[in-house]
């Protein structure tokens, strides 16, 4: 296959610097709107929750954010390269080459893991604490080096960002505002009359076991409906990170199309390869960690949905995804390099 022409420095620049202003934009947005709503609920309601379940509760995210590089490492099972085998020289290889171009002041430690799923990360919550690491599998789906090296410069552009930082500040919003709705609701209950007359829902009270149960119910129905809404923002602001590192790589590189080329190739060894049973199960909880969805990412885009319960289903669907589409990346790739890149 010919290689797809490089544009020069200035066109891809613009291109990417917009792309990235606009995902920039994004994550705002997703953190207006959850700052909105726990400014909402501590409007709605004179806060006064236990404060050592709230600082454990909002304190958690804070810790894995700060031990994230340890916990990515362990959950991949990636150990430290050793100079001495030639396919961790050849990861060593590809590291030095685009670390140069990433800006970072600290150069990150390498691991590799025993994993024939192709993945590479880049994490850690500050840039003297990131480390990188690929799979074995990554070098085993056709993938060049200037691809791999596209890859590893999305993933670097994720350190860059601080978006490990960015995500888990998101994660305390989102536990903020879980905790003061809880408070709300309560409070509210305990103001409606026939909650009052027929239930017994007074300050100092006794319970009886229907209003405990009916407690419980509003309980877990609050639960799950503002579980549901900082899922959906926080997912927001994550796909807004994944392009985010998608145009910070192009920077990095200036040949977005080895990106697009590369994700082409990471879905299509997932399409033959789709972890099953209890490997599906494993990888639902690491595909934040993943160049790509290994779950649900595929090279044709899903068809139109149907009628509109057949949108809302579709829309729903996108909602809870942790990347943009690959076919979405790969347009937009495609914008920043100013023409179509090459298909499989």
């Amino acid at each position: 296959m010919a290689r797809h022409p490089v544009l020069g420095p200035d066109e891809v620049n613009k291109a990417a610097r917009v792309r990235l202003l606009w995902t920039w934009a994004k994550t705002i947005f997703g953190y207006l709107l959850m700052g909105g709503l726990v400014l909402a609920a501590l409007v709605a309601v004179n806060f006064q929750y236990t404060i050592g379940f709230s600082i454990l509760w909002c304190a958690l995210p804070i810790v894995m954010w700060w031990f994230s590089a340890d916990i990515a490492l362990k959950l991949q099972k990636a150990v430290p390269v050793d100079p001495s085998k030639p396919e961790d020289q050849r990861l060593i290889a590809i590291v030095d080459k685009v670390f140069p171009k990433s800006g970072l002041k600290f150069k990150p430690k390498v691991y590799i893991a025993d994993n024939p799923l192709p993945n590479a990360f880049a994490t850690g919550p500050i840039h003297r604490k990131a480390v990188v690491a690929a799979t074995k599998g990554l070098f085993q789906c056709g993938m060049t080096d200037d691809e791999i090296e596209a890859v590893f410069a999305h993933e670097l552009g994720h350190v860059k960002n601080y978006d490990v930082g960015i995500n888990s500040l998101i994660s305390v919003l989102s536990s903020l505002f879980f905790l003061i709705s809880d408070q709300a609701v309560r409070a509210l209950i305990g103001t409606i009359r026939i909650f009052q007359k027929d239930f017994g829902f007074q300050t100092g009270r006794k319970k009886g076991f229907i209003t405990g149960v009916l407690e419980w119910v509003l309980m877990y129905a609050v639960f799950w409906l503002t579980g549901q809404v900082t899922r959906v923002i926080q997912l927001f602001v994550v796909r807004s990170r994944e392009s985010g590192a998608d145009a910070t790589g192009s920077l990095m590189t200036l040949k977005p199309c080895d990106l697009s080329m590369a994700l082409q190739k990471l879905v299509a060894y997932v399409e033959k390869n789709r972890p099953k049973g209890r490997d599906a199960e494993v990888f639902r909880v690491l595909r934040p960690m993943m160049t790509i969805d290994p779950i649900y990412d595929a090279l044709a885009p899903d068809p139109k949905p149907v009628g509109i319960w057949g949108r809302v289903k579709a829309f729903w669907k996108y909602l809870q995804l942790t990347h943009p589409p690959v076919s979405e990346r790969i347009a937009e790739l495609e914008k920043m390099n100013g023409g179509a890149c090459p298909r499989l």
